[in-house]
């Protein structure tokens, strides 16, 4: 017979960032947020994380769906914080921003597990500076598994945890 001492003790034997890598293909994964142009330092981010890269064939996203560029899910001293970013070099548009990173909310979601705590900070990279009216829109909050955030901006180049700490 299996010991299970409580209903879910597991939970806080395997971190959340590993139940999540262990979803997610190998192959998915990546060692940088990195794309045309635009790139999110990591340094000071937490050590203990896993970032998928969103545009991979492997994650099966049906092709019509939004996503972000990545999914970045870190913890330090055990709280864990899920970030889905998009990188933008040029013009932002900001309703395209949100469906990206909402659709990045969304993978997380289902890869999230049931009751894990976590800090949903969706992080927006970009290079040019962003028009008063998309400001505006990219104010709107994004929700997670209830926790309602608005877009955090950083700009390319920048440390990823001036986002995550904001």
């Amino acid at each position: 017979k299996n010991f299970q001492p409580y209903p879910g003790w597991w939970s806080g034997v395997i971190s959340t960032t590993a139940r999540i890598a262990a979803k997610v293909c190998g192959s998915c994964r990546a060692g940088h947020c990195r794309k045309e142009g635009c790139r999110v330092d990591l340094e000071g981010a937490p050590s203990e994380r896993i970032i998928v890269d969103m545009d991979r064939d492997a994650l099966q996203f049906p092709q019509a769906r939004k996503r972000c560029d990545y999914l970045f899910v870190g913890e330090e001293h055990e709280a864990t914080c899920v970030a889905p970013i998009e990188l933008k070099s040029g013009r932002v548009d900001a309703g395209a921003v949100l469906e990206q990173l909402e659709g990045g909310a969304g993978m997380a979601e289902t890869w999230l597990p049931q009751g894990a705590p976590f800090r949903f900070v969706p992080i927006l990279a970009h290079g040019k500076k962003i028009h008063p009216n998309d400001r505006k829109r990219l104010s709107r909050p994004l929700t997670l598994r209830g926790q309602r955030r608005k877009v955090q901006r950083i700009k390319c180049g920048e440390r990823l945890v001036k986002a995550l700490r904001a």
